[in-house]
């Protein structure tokens, strides 16, 4: 999604992204919102694994790394 950012940045069309992800780039004017009146799409992300009373670091570390890229609030 960031290449399709960079893409939009760069003057190569239109892009959909997620406002999380580029709220930076319109914040610095470097991307304009349209259709802002059509309302937000919202969607949960879930991580799933098996029930296990010992959970691989791997696992542990690879989901807390994925969490810690979303934000709390993907709202702009």
């Amino acid at each position: 999604m960031e290449a399709i950012a960079d893409a939009a940045e760069s003057g190569h069309g239109l892009a959909w992204l997620p406002c999380w992800l580029i709220r930076d780039r319109v914040a610095a004017g470097h991307l304009v919102p349209l259709l802002e009146d059509v309302p937000a799409l919202v969607f949960r992300i879930h991580a799933l694994w098996l029930q296990t009373p010992h959970l691989p670091l791997r696992i542990r570390l690879a989901i807390d790394a994925l969490a810690s890229e979303l934000p709390d609030n993907a709202a702009p």
